[in-house]
């Protein structure tokens, strides 16, 4: 019999589920970060001073697991220069001339064969655009060396706020059959499951009388819980499949895609246009007219502000994503990336922290977590001088298995940062395991 899965019952504050998506003002200009991937940086293949056009390949994927990054306006090459919001890395900015024009030698891929098409997902640019960033050809190439008979596309969007995948849902359903057909042909995956919240009905009414008569196609209705849209707890609701330490979901016969990531491979093939747009939710308690904006990659959050009307209050925290998993911002100058889905932007009141006080023992972090990992453990073992003892304690509490979905740091009375620690401890022992690694070579 299937056990349930720990987790959260939160607010969801999805204020603009019923927003349509509406195109920004073009920016004057957008800074297009080299680094927006899970891999190597993208190399750039312009110079100052050049001309370019929407779509048109402005830096080249370098290395494994990189992604390549096309110029999301027309326009002129300003400079390459240092970017240092997040991880620092180089950007190219790209001074607007306001006519948007594409990129003339933009063609519709044609492929005839698996190699061929990871080849041209891997052109197109996209990633996992629900907040991972991991590229999306190296995801589907798992087909090349094992079948994979379960496509698992995540609609869940558990996180509050954020509602983009749901208007992406709402919007895109051509492209999410295109997706699902551009799979079938080149992976020949037998089961394809859209894993939806119930606090969707209308995406999941809409999506089932879509694809009614297709056996293939499942759309499954989830409890609106967090953290659904983790990969673990998603394959676990949506298959009762479990993915244990160290194992890849490709092992299991599945791959889990975001439905956003999959509509915008579907767009590369159906008009040759690469990742250059994307739907984000920008809402918050500062924000004077929360909206879906269809937004230039590398447009700036002023830019995205400006089209909500402007700030309310004075902004006590700006973040990429939701309130649990976001990253924290700390100017409306940051470049929106490829994986920003949402950017939430909280009052100075709202983004107040409690000042935390000694740990009580209560245990409701331990109960919470979705993997029954203990982040007590892992605190107390982050206070430890020697090294070695810290990563042997953090090796067994299995800390790698950690997915920083907050839900401990939401529940605990004492209001300590277990999940700022988590991630600490998750830097610590790679680095501490490729020190060893080096050492022993």
């Amino acid at each position: 019999m299937r056990k349930s899965i720990s987790s959260l019952k939160l607010p969801h504050y999805k204020s603009t589920a019923a927003c349509a998506a509406v195109r920004m003002p073009i920016p004057k200009e957008v800074l297009l970060p080299l680094n927006m991937h899970s891999g190597q940086a993208a190399e750039p293949v312009v110079q100052p001073g050049d001309h370019v056009y929407v779509g048109q390949l402005i830096a080249r994927e370098e290395g494994r697991n990189s992604a390549p990054v096309h110029a999301s306006v027309s326009g002129t090459v300003k400079a390459i220069e240092p970017y240092a919001v997040g991880r620092k890395t180089t950007a190219i900015r790209i001074e607007s001339d306001g006519k948007m024009e594409k990129y003339p030698e933009l063609s519709i891929p044609q492929p005839t064969n698996l190699d061929e098409f990871l080849q041209c997902v891997r052109q197109s640019g996209v990633v996992g655009l629900g907040g991972a960033a991991f590229p999306v050809w190296a995801k589907l190439a798992a087909a090349q060396k094992s079948h994979i008979s379960t496509v698992l596309i995540n609609g869940a969007e558990c996180e509050p706020f954020i509602t983009s995948d749901h208007r992406t849902m709402l919007e895109c359903g051509d492209l999410i059959e295109k997706g699902i057909e551009l799979l079938k042909q080149f992976m020949g995956s037998e089961e394809y499951i859209l894993g939806i919240e119930k606090n969707k009905p209308d995406a999941i009414e809409q999506l089932t009388e879509r694809f009614k008569d297709d056996p293939a196609v499942k759309v499954m209705p989830l409890s609106s819980v967090y953290p659904q849209g983790a990969k673990q707890v998603l394959l676990y609701n949506a298959t009762g499949k479990v993915v244990g330490p160290g194992q890849r979901l490709a092992s299991l016969g599945v791959i889990i895609i975001n439905v956003t990531s999959l509509v915008k491979v579907a767009e590369y093939f159906a008009t040759g246009m690469p990742l250059v747009e994307r739907i984000v939710t920008v809402d918050g308690s500062a924000v004077k007219e929360p909206k879906n904006l269809i937004v230039p990659i590398g447009a700036s959050v002023r830019d995205l502000v400006e089209a909500c009307g402007g700030l309310k209050e004075e902004p006590g925290k700006i973040l990429f994503g939701g309130p649990m998993m976001g990253k924290t911002v700390d100017t409306l100058d940051a470049s929106i990336l490829k994986a920003t889905n949402a950017v939430v932007i909280m009052n100075r009141r709202d983004a107040e922290r409690t000042a935390p006080s000694a740990c009580i023992h209560c245990g409701r972090c331990v109960a919470v977590c979705p993997l029954g990992l203990n982040p007590t453990a892992f605190a107390r073992a982050m206070e430890l001088e020697d090294e070695d003892k810290r990563a042997a304690i953090l090796q067994k509490e299995q800390v790698s298995l950690c997915m920083e979905c907050g839900c401990c740091s939401y529940v605990c009375p004492a209001h300590r940062p277990l999940a700022e620690n988590n991630s600490a401890a998750r830097r610590f022992i790679r680095s501490w395991e490729s020190a060893k690694k080096e050492g022993g070579k």
